[in-house]
């Protein structure tokens, strides 16, 4: 099989349309998941962005280890902080969910996170049910 190069203007047509009306979506769940990553982690990413697909949502969230987290990576503990951290992802789930459905308008059919320690990232990963024609 021949490999393809991905050219410039392939990358540009991969960006999200900005007029296609789900940007407000995008920004009510930025916001929502940011603010429950503050108010139950006792602090919040400073970056964050959700990407929307017709049966999924993506969230990317940037900068939010909390100080104890990152005085831990320093000691050379990231599998104990990663483990905790999906522990307290895991156990979020249903706040999580509960809120991408009051958005969304659509079921969760299932839910994932996963988190990168350099550079400092989190995603929080929504597979919506099928929507019936």
């Amino acid at each position: 099989m021949e490999s393809q190069e991905l050219h410039p203007q392939d990358a540009a047509d991969m960006r999200e349309p900005v007029g296609d009306g789900q940007g407000t979506l995008r920004q009510d769940i930025s916001t929502a998941l940011v603010s429950l990553y503050k108010q139950h982690l006792g602090k919040g990413p400073t970056r964050c962005r959700t990407y929307l697909e017709p049966d999924l949502v993506v969230v990317i969230l940037g900068e939010g280890y909390t100080a104890g987290e990152r005085t831990l990576f320093e000691a050379g503990k990231w599998h104990e902080v990663r483990r905790v951290r999906q522990i307290w992802q895991d156990s979020m789930q249903e706040r999580f969910v509960t809120t991408i459905e009051e958005l969304t308008g659509r079921k969760v059919a299932a839910f994932m996170s996963a988190n990168h320690q350099d550079p400092d990232f989190a995603v929080e990963l929504f597979v919506l049910k099928r929507e019936v024609d």
